[in-house]
């Protein structure tokens, strides 16, 4: 259901994506990715060039996808003024549980490839390919195949930053989280680069790190040192339980 909340008089609310938003979700994802990092990655590809070339995957996923859910931070007078994009377990599960590790990895590889071959031209592919293969490492270390919630991106408008609608995007998916399994709760997962501001935000949020992915010797693709991602998970937190 959609909540609404003023931030600095702008009223927001809080709601899932349409697919009439798929290009605003890929400009506010693609400007964001303004780090060091990120440009290494995508090189050359300019914000509005990575948007059409991402557009049409995420209206797919709004529309059919069983495993994700964009939310979104919608207001009237200005649009989606942030968006968050999650891997949902209750969506992710039934039809997965009888797979085996083989089938598991046979389908995780597949997936990756269709990623890798429809990155547009300019993009650092061998970076993006061995970076995203370090955070599935790390993903799969640090939750042992359990139930999760997983925030694979979030963005705000810089327009709209520091009033909180990252936070209210986050912190919605608690509740779900902890009302899963009859109550005993699901891990919340996300990762993030070491030196990203917003990590903060995450441990005042209750997330605590668990792990590192670590892309050794940017040389070879150009850049300079390691690049360092950080897992972080938020646990359950379990209802009280009485007894009558």
């Amino acid at each position: 259901m959609a909540s609404s909340t003023n931030t600095n008089t702008i009223p927001f609310t809080l709601a899932p994506a349409e697919v009439s938003d798929a290009h605003a979700i890929a400009t506010l994802l693609s400007r964001s990715w303004t780090s060091q990092f990120s440009r290494l990655q995508f090189g050359d590809v300019d914000p509005p060039t990575l948007a059409a070339n991402m557009a049409p995957q995420i209206a797919s996923q709004i529309d059919h996808s069983t495993n994700t859910l964009y939310t979104v931070m919608r207001s009237e007078a200005h649009g989606i003024g942030a968006v968050a994009q999650w891997t949902v377990p209750s969506l992710a599960g039934e039809s997965l549980e009888n797979e085996t590790a083989d089938e598991k990895r046979e389908r995780e590889k597949r997936k990756d490839e269709q990623y890798f071959n429809e990155l547009p031209d300019g993009c650092n592919k061998p970076l993006v390919y061995e970076f995203m293969i370090s955070l599935r490492k790390v993903r799969d270390e640090t939750l042992q195949s359990r139930p999760h919630f997983l925030l694979e991106n979030i963005a705000t408008d810089p327009a709209h930053r520091g009033q909180g609608l990252a936070t209210r995007l986050i912190e919605w998916v608690f509740p779900h989280a902890d009302s899963l399994q009859d109550g005993r709760g699901v891990v919340v997962y996300l990762d993030t680069a070491n030196d990203n501001p917003a990590l903060k935000l995450y441990k005042r949020l209750g997330f605590e790190e668990k792990g590192k992915a670590v892309v050794e010797g940017l040389e070879r693709f150009g850049g300079t040192g390691d690049h360092i991602h950080v897992a972080l998970t938020r646990e359950p937190k379990k209802s009280d339980i009485r007894s009558e």
